[in-house]
């Protein structure tokens, strides 16, 4: 079987040189969305399992946050304001 590249893709958008600054608008930009273990597939993971008090806490679950497509996308850009400093 040939491998068919046509079916292949890639994109890439350049940082903004100033998305870190106070001032940035970053109003476009998608919110994040959140996965559950089972979907990110954490299962026999050590990386995972080895903190299941963190990753599986009920009260205190951690969460998996990335893109709207976590197969895809390899790069994050992630802003959250600090609000009374």
């Amino acid at each position: 079987m040939t491998p068919n590249s046509s079916a292949d893709y890639g994109l890439h958008w350049e940082l903004p040189t100033n998305w870190q600054q106070a001032d940035f608008d970053d109003s476009s930009w998608p919110n994040a969305t959140t996965y559950s273990n089972q979907t990110i597939g954490v299962d026999n993971k050590s990386a995972y399992t080895n903190f299941i008090d963190i990753f599986d806490n009920e009260k205190a679950d951690a969460e998996f946050i990335w893109s709207t497509n976590v197969v895809l996308d390899n790069e994050l850009i992630v802003r959250y304001t600090v609000n009374g400093l």
